[in-house]
């Protein structure tokens, strides 16, 4: 607590000590989400989902992925795309959820050996509300009834731009540039009896990050072409935390708002003191992934990952689940059916869509990890002259580990991709 808390305790004082229970209630999206920064996100768009893939391995098209810049110079049009997510999670804890839009993207195929994007994407969400029973002590002869909460939302996002360019007749490279930047709101409450008072905090993020994404197809045969791609990501600028701690008030009004009902004033409160964290995320990735041509545009793939993050965590920034993911690791096992290039009955323009994976995510300092297995399944159907596409995706995790128990991950996404023709000399009317 900041100095000024002498402020905020001042009619607790002639209370002595006030002895609080443990926190034993957690509400929000995900137990997830109260962990450090919050829960991680690594796919963006629901053809990945449906494949129950991370971005590097083709979900959207022969060839092509919405997530892997590499890729980008196979699409035949420029492409606008959007994505839309409804995540539900059920333990015994109860059930909880969100939704919303997750993603956008503009992405222009110049020629058949370069390619350009940029977009939006979330990094880590966080949305939770904990809070500990209300509980009954007896300081020097009263009975004070206590209970404490703290509740929090926001998260860090991406703003993003990727070039794709050749390096030889077999292989491409990406490089992808990413601008975080986010902000999180937290409120901890603290009642006595029935007087109730706030702690209001804000954390701005800043920072950057590199990602390269290469290609080869140099394995191909006329039997079983393969298509093979790597990734990986590592920090221009490690993430910077800026925290605003406000002046503690008593609400009196009880309207869950400083105002000039409540004590201290807002005129009379100092400053809000501010302090910076340097170096909070340094994240690396590696990734690996190949694509297998079947039979009858069927795709076999596999794809795995492992990202790690070296950043130093100051505990004062999340004190009560101080815990960071500072590993995960996923592999994943899909398989595609994608429609022909040139489509003209209404069976032929739907894509099919499956994936199995396992995810295992280690908590910093714990000695403890969370495991995560689950299947996925989608379809894409196209439309219009531009090969315009809608896809639906459904995954369905278990998240387990000596901190969770058995949590239920349904997650619906819907993404949207319009096409139309850039860089291409039009035929003259």
């Amino acid at each position: 607590m900041i100095h000024y808390t002498q402020n905020f305790l001042f009619s607790m004082l002639h209370r002595r000590l006030i002895l609080l229970s443990l926190f034993t209630v957690l509400n929000g999206q995900s137990i997830h989400n109260a962990f450090g920064l919050g829960l991680i996100s690594f796919n963006h768009n629901a053809a990945s989902t449906a494949l129950a893939s991370r971005g590097i391995i083709p979900s959207f098209n022969h060839n092509v992925s919405l997530s892997n810049p590499v890729t980008w110079n196979n699409f035949k049009y420029a492409y606008l795309s959007g994505n839309y997510n409804g995540d539900e999670y059920s333990s015994d804890l109860g059930v909880n959820g969100l939704s919303g839009i997750s993603s956008a993207q503009f992405t222009v195929p110049i020629g058949d050996k370069y390619a350009w994007g940029f977009g939006l994407k979330p990094l880590f969400t966080q949305q939770f509300l904990i809070e500990d029973d209300q509980a009954e002590s007896y300081v020097e002869g009263d009975t004070l009834l206590t209970k404490r909460s703290v509740d929090g939302s926001g998260g860090i996002s991406s703003l993003y731009t990727a070039i794709r360019f050749p390096l030889t007749m077999h292989e491409g490279i990406a490089v992808e540039l990413d601008m975080l930047f986010g902000s999180l709101r937290k409120d901890s409450k603290f009642s006595i009896d029935q007087r109730t008072y706030h702690y209001f905090q804000r954390h701005l993020f800043s920072g950057s990050l590199y990602k390269i994404f290469l290609s080869s197809d140099r394995f191909n045969s006329n039997n079983r072409p393969i298509n093979i791609y790597f990734m990986f990501s590592g920090v221009i600028n490690p993430l910077e935390i800026k925290r605003y701690s406000f002046q503690p008030f008593e609400d009196i009004n009880n309207n869950g708002y400083y105002d000039n009902a409540d004590n201290p004033t807002p005129s009379s409160a100092p400053s809000a003191e501010i302090n910076i964290y340097n170096n909070v995320l340094e994240p690396f990735e590696i990734g690996f992934g190949f694509d297998m041509l079947m039979k009858n545009d069927l795709h076999l793939m596999l794809e795995a990952h492992s990202w790690n993050d070296s950043g130093y965590k100051d505990k004062t920034i999340f004190p009560l689940l101080s815990q960071y993911i500072n590993k995960s690791q996923q592999v994943s096992l899909g398989i595609a059916q994608f429609s022909p290039e040139t489509a003209f009955k209404f069976t032929q323009k739907i894509q099919y869509r499956g994936g199995v994976y396992y995810r295992r995510d280690f908590l910093e300092e714990m000695d403890n990890y969370v495991n995560e297995l689950g299947i996925s399944l989608g379809i894409g159907i196209k439309f219009g002259v531009a090969n315009n596409q809608i896809d639906f995706a459904y995954r369905y995790g278990i998240r387990t580990s000596d901190i969770i128990s058995d949590e239920q991950i349904n997650h619906f996404t819907i993404g949207i991709q319009l096409g139309d023709v850039w860089f291409v000399k039009r035929r003259p009317k």
